[in-house]
């Protein structure tokens, strides 16, 4: 006995594959679902997958620049960043406009949700302690504070991470789906007043801590802007350039932040709107793009540190 496999493509969303057996008269439908995708969706998964390309060129560029002043501090908040745009990604490209339908008939949306859990905070705390480092290096003038301070801030925001989600999943155990709920493009942990407690007030208040020495790092720039101003020429306009990059940066780092904790505070959203997540890995690459110096000799790129960032003239 012989069988003969067909695949028929009927229109939109299914696949049917008949098989025909000789020497019988049965057959057999068997029918797969292929994913929906409206024009709001192609443009989410879009702008969302050249978000991940961004960040992707960031991380390469970075590992291959010689070591250099928040070098690695970076690197953990790409990484974050890649981590949390891969995780937004995979259920709305799995599943389409029925992700609110088929998310949970398999584990990928429960996975995706803690995986985004998981690299929220780091995204966050990183970037606040990138501004407390250039804030430090503005007032010391000195660029050895990561060396100094790498492995505590790493090792407290980590273990502050890993201990607080592992909290929640054995909280979120017994209930449906392990507390994940799907919203139109993601799939979101349930709101809860621990989760608001255990992360909104934390950050909002090194968001203040750092929107203040953003304030004073905005001071200091402005009173040696006007004395490279009064002394132009090559090196004080080299150091003049350094100075307003760095002075976006530090603004870009405030108002990144402040797009996803103002949601959260006045509406105990647990995540930020969905072009605006994508918006803020995109976004990535325009301030730091400047802080990942090219593949230079290493006395090339101790003196540009040391130009960068000593702005004593």
């Amino acid at each position: 006995m012989s069988t003969v496999c067909y695949i028929v493509a009927l229109p939109q969303t299914h696949f049917y594959l008949t098989r025909y057996s000789s020497g019988s008269a049965f057959h057999r439908f068997i029918t797969i679902k292929m994913p929906i995708y409206s024009a709001t969706t192609i443009f989410y998964i879009t702008l969302q997958s050249i978000s991940l390309i961004l960040i992707l060129f960031l991380i390469f560029s970075l590992l291959r620049s010689k070591p250099h002043f928040t070098k690695w501090t970076l690197f953990q908040l790409f990484l974050s960043a890649f981590g949390n745009g891969l995780s937004a990604l995979l259920p709305i490209v799995m599943y389409g406009d029925e992700l609110d339908i088929r998310a949970f008939e398999s584990s990928v949306c429960i996975i995706s949700s803690k995986l985004a859990n998981l690299t929220m905070y780091p995204l966050e705390f990183f970037a606040l302690v990138i501004i407390f480092y250039l804030w430090h290096a503005l007032v010391k003038r000195s660029i050895d504070i990561e060396k100094k301070t790498f492995v505590y801030f790493s090792g407290t925001i980590w273990m502050y991470t890993i201990v607080y989600n592992i909290y929640e999943m054995f909280r979120l155990r017994q209930q449906k789906n392990w507390g994940v709920r799907t919203s139109f493009f993601n799939c979101i942990t349930t709101h809860s007043v621990r989760n608001y407690y255990g992360y909104v007030i934390p950050i909002s208040i090194l968001s203040f801590i750092a929107i203040i020495m953003t304030c004073h790092s905005t001071i200091i720039l402005y009173e040696r802007w006007r004395n490279f101003n009064c002394n132009m020429n090559r090196t004080t306009a080299i150091k003049l350039g350094h100075a307003v990059r760095l002075h976006i940066l530090c603004i870009s780092i405030i108002v990144l932040t402040l797009l996803n904790l103002i949601p959260r505070i006045f509406y105990l959203e647990t995540t930020v709107s969905y072009f605006a997540a994508a918006l803020v890995k995109a976004a990535l690459f325009l301030p730091f793009c400047y802080y990942v110096p090219p593949d230079r000799s290493g006395n090339e790129l101790l003196q540009a540190d040391q130009e960068e960032y000593n702005f004593n003239v």
